[in-house]
């Protein structure tokens, strides 16, 4: 039982020397922006996967002519990609008016 509260306390002081400069660098890059906007983007990302997975038997039944897969499929890809580049335009925007 010692080596548990040796390791609780190692935590408890390695959090505490790590939360000034943790608290630095969110001023500096602006990282609670980022959080909310990442969270808004989470949220559309799983309200959309709700309802492509609500609908996919409708929805693999429709085969894409030029791709020859299921329409279900190829809309969790899309969205996929989607969401991918606009949480990647978000960190980039972010990053670019903290270097200002």
């Amino acid at each position: 039982m010692q080596n548990a509260s040796r390791s609780v306390a190692a935590s408890a002081a390695y959090s505490a020397m790590m939360a000034t400069p943790m608290l630095q660098l969110e001023r500096h890059f602006g990282i609670r922006r980022l959080k909310r906007s990442m969270l808004a983007m989470l949220a559309a990302w799983i309200g959309y996967f709700v309802i492509i997975s609500m609908w996919s038997r409708a929805l693999n039944k429709v085969i894409v002519p030029l791709l020859g897969m299921p329409l279900g499929i190829f809309l969790v890809m899309q969205g996929t990609v989607i969401i991918f580049f606009a949480s990647l335009i978000l960190l980039l925007r972010t990053a670019g008016r903290a270097a200002r």
